[in-house]
């Protein structure tokens, strides 16, 4: 997605008035057809990204639809005048309590982070009632204006499932991880408690963010790097992106 119109203040402002979903592509074989019926590229297929603005019906399409926001607006100005407009469309009726942003595994978990340099909060624990009691405690923290957007969140409910970070990880509570380079692997930063304070977990969350600003990328130097490592990454289902099949497909 294009950088420019995604972190336009503009744009920023109106989305927290919309319903933002981050599409899987390749990594969900039942969204695939899905994300496919709103566009196709040249060769007919799924492409790598698809970005589209649907009604409340999540059927009406409400702009041009392709494979970034630069396909139906010719500038963030444009798209942030546009939001606005739906806005007063469909005005919002009530307020619900916004659940906590959740990635679908520690697998992606570690991958959308690395991608997008932030930290990642994974909430670790076989007791399904401590599992919702920390991702309460979590959803207030991540839509706070000091750290929405700015983390990353999943859940483990088996240890094995941690087998891909460096330390100590056994017991339950939220792991606080630095992912990977390549998002294939993590550093455990933090091991916060089931029975810590808001305080507590809000200071671990901030120190993870200041350890995520020293890890720069830039593309060019990060591709090459990966191919040299033999780094790759193993999509759920096929890739039927015809720039992504020419070569092979490093990690993020």
């Amino acid at each position: 997605m294009d950088r420019s119109y995604l972190s336009h203040a503009g744009v920023i402002a109106a989305s927290r008035e919309f319903v933002c979903i981050r599409p899987l592509t390749y990594e969900n074989a039942i969204e695939a057809p899905f994300l496919e019926s709103l566009f196709r590229g040249r060769s007919g297929n799924l492409e790598n990204t698809v970005f589209a603005m649907l009604g409340p019906d999540a059927k009406t399409r409400l702009c041009r639809t392709g494979r970034s926001p630069g396909f139906a607006f010719r500038s963030p100005d444009q798209m942030a005048a546009a939001m606005k407009q739906i806005l007063k469309k469909y005005p919002s009726t009530k307020t619900a309590p916004r659940p906590l942003p959740l990635l679908p595994n520690v697998r992606l978990g570690l991958n959308v982070s690395s991608c997008d340099n932030t930290p990642l909060a994974i909430i670790y624990s076989p007791d399904q009632a401590v599992r919702t009691k920390l991702q309460q405690q979590l959803a207030t923290l991540a839509w706070d204006k000091n750290h929405i957007g700015q983390i990353q969140f999943c859940v483990a409910t088996r240890a094995e499932e941690l087998k891909s970070l460096a330390g100590k990880t056994q017991k339950p509570g939220i792991l606080i991880v630095q992912p990977g380079t390549y998002g294939n692997n993590g550093q455990l930063i933090s091991a916060v408690d089931p029975d810590t304070t808001p305080a507590e977990l809000g200071d671990a969350i901030d120190f993870a963010l200041l350890v995520s600003e020293f890890q720069q990328k830039t593309m060019r130097q990060h591709i090459v790097r990966g191919q040299q490592l033999g780094v790759n990454w193993k999509t759920a289902i096929p890739v039927t992106d015809s720039g992504g099949s020419r070569r092979r497909r490093p990690s993020n």
